[in-house]
């Protein structure tokens, strides 16, 4: 499953959206910290998926791609 999130700016709810098969897509506000977003998470998500979530949002050393979308951020694993 490729996972990406939507990191917005102002008010957002943390949101799940499945846009297509095989891809999930997590949306935070910026700013949200990793224990936030994980316990907001917990209950909808496999804890293997929720570790990948955590990674991608605040591992300074995994391998992600940011892409600007206006004054939201894109980000996905380089893989």
């Amino acid at each position: 499953m490729q996972i990406e999130i939507l990191a917005t700016r102002g008010e957002t709810v943390t949101a799940l959206e499945f846009p297509e098969p095989g891809r999930m897509r997590v949306i935070v506000q910026m700013g949200t910290p990793s224990e936030t977003l994980a316990t907001v998470c917990r209950s909808a998500l496999h804890p293997e998926v929720l570790t990948q979530v955590i990674r991608l949002w605040a591992d300074p050393d995994h391998c992600r791609q940011f892409e600007e979308l206006g004054r939201n951020l894109l980000i996905r694993d380089c893989a």
